[in-house]
Formats: structure tokens, C-alpha cells, sequence
């Protein structure tokens, strides 16, 4: 089966390509540029408003740093656990451009005709690129599926007191953000060493294993399972202020 990945420049994509990459080759990662901060914070502040901007950013600047200095030894122990490969990807393997939605990502996908395309880390994935094949698109989505759509659903779970739903999707892409028809969902196990640094990585070790069965078991045909309309339009999480991050911690004791 030929793979390919279109996927953003970020330390997840690295691990997804290492771990897949050994058992089930990958010919090519179409990987785009980063949003630049002034266009993604513009974004933001138009979809969320100013006051929820400025303190997603002081989060940003102050809790982060913290915290990650805090999950440092836990986060080599879930690399170690899970046996998640730090290497970067060979640049040969790479062609780079300047979002996932360019005119050559269509260009690349139509060259190799690709089998299946795993998607990581990228901006919502328009509806010319994903028509640009008969090639399924799949993606490993950071929480539980439709009730966790957006960012950092792990921690709204548990933030929200929904152990259940603490977990992660693998899920066939659409235009939509993060609906598309459901491949296999699991939960993670959260101990008192975590915190909001850590969840995200042993969500994505989870979402590697999801993967691995998935492309070893060739299933290239979407589910039965699709998200209720009325479920598409239900909450779409997105990064906590500080003062949600500090409020939850202290009144719900999720770090």
C-alpha cells in the first residue's frame, strides 16, 4: 500500500513517520509552513474574541513554561514507555509548502496517486485537496470524537470530570473539524505525575497504536459510523487562558 502524509512541522509529525514509517513505508510528507503568530493570533481573535486571546497567551507565555518544566522527566518516560522515535524525518522524504491547501500539495498527491494519506498537525484541510483523490485521508485527533472536537481533548475531559471520554480518535477526514467517520477511538490512563504537557503525548502514543492496527488490517473503506449532523455543530474546544488553566486546577485539581 502506498502511503503519504501531509503534515505540519511539528515534533508529533516526527513521531507518527518514525514509528509508521518502520512497518509500513512512507513515500513522501508534504509538510506545510507554520501560520505565522500575527495571522493565527488575527484569527483567533476574530473566531474567539480579544479578552480570550490575550489570556490563551498568557498562558502561553507563563503557565507553559512551568509546566513544562514540570513534565520534563514524565514526558522522557512516556517517549521510553511507548517506544516513540525522536528522529526528524530525512529532508529527502520532505517537500515543503507554504500551507497544506497550496496548488502544489494537489500537484504531489496527484504525482505519487497515493493509496492512503495520513494527515498530522496540519490546518483544516480544504475541500480541493481532499478531492484531489480517491485516497482516504485519516487522522489521529487528540480527543474523543464528537464530543472533544478542536484542541486539547484530553484535558477539557477531564476539566469537565468525563474520565470515559478522556481519550483519542482515529477518524477519516471531511471539510468539517473533526467529524469524519469514526475508525476506532481508545482512552488514555492519566496518573498524578501528568499534566497539560503530557496528555497530548500519550494521547498521540495511543493514536499510533490505533494507526498501526488500522493499516494491518487494510480496512480502506469508511464505517458505518458517522457523526450526527446535530453532533457537528457541538463543541469545538480550543487552548484554556490562564485564568481557566489556574481556575481548573485549583477548584478541579486538573493540571
Amino acid at each position: 500500500m502506498k502511503i503519504m502524509m501531509l503534515a505540519g512541522d511539528k515534533a508529533s509529525t516526527h513521531f507518527v513517520y518514525q514509528k509508521i514509517n518502520a512497518a509500513f513505508p512512507i513515500s513522501m510528507v508534504v509538510m506545510e509552513e507554520p501560520l505565522s503568530k500575527k495571522g493565527m493570533l488575527k484569527r483567533r481573535r476574530k473566531r474567539l474574541g480579544l479578552r480570550t486571546v490575550v489570556g490563551q497567551v498568557l498562558f502561553q507565555l507563563l503557565g507553559m513554561p512551568v509546566l513544562k518544566q514540570e513534565a520534563r522527566d514524565r514526558v522522557k518516560q512516556i517517549i521510553r514507555n511507548e517506544d516513540m522515535r525522536e528522529a526528524p524525518i530525512s529532508k529527502s522524504q520532505i517537500q515543503r509548502v507554504p500551507s497544506v491547501n497550496d496548488e502544489k500539495t494537489i500537484e504531489w498527491i496527484r504525482a505519487e496517486a497515493p493509496e492512503l494519506i495520513i494527515v498530522c498537525g496540519t490546518r483544516i484541510i480544504s475541500k480541493q485537496v481532499l478531492e484531489a483523490t480517491d485516497a482516504p485521508f485519516v487522522n489521529i485527533h487528540a480527543g474523543i470524537t464528537p464530543y472533544y472536537r478542536g484542541s486539547h481533548g484530553g484535558y477539557w475531559a477531564l476539566v469537565n470530570q468525563d474520565k470515559r471520554n478522556c481519550g483519542v480518535t482515529l477518524h477519516y477526514l471531511d471539510t468539517g473539524i473533526d467529524t469524519g467517520s469514526i475508525i476506532a477511538q481508545e482512552k488514555i490512563a492519566v496518573t498524578s505525575q501528568d499534566n497539560f504537557v503530557t496528555y497530548p503525548y500519550l494521547q498521540l502514543a495511543k493514536g499510533i497504536q490505533l494507526l498501526e492496527r488500522f493499516l494491518s488490517e487494510e480496512k480502506m473503506e469508511p464505517p458505518v459510523q458517522k457523526i450526527a449532523d446535530k453532533e457537528r455543530t457541538g463543541k469545538v474546544f480550543y487552548h484554556p487562558t490562564l485564568f481557566q488553566y489556574l481556575l481548573f486546577r485549583k477548584k478541579r485539581k486538573v493540571k
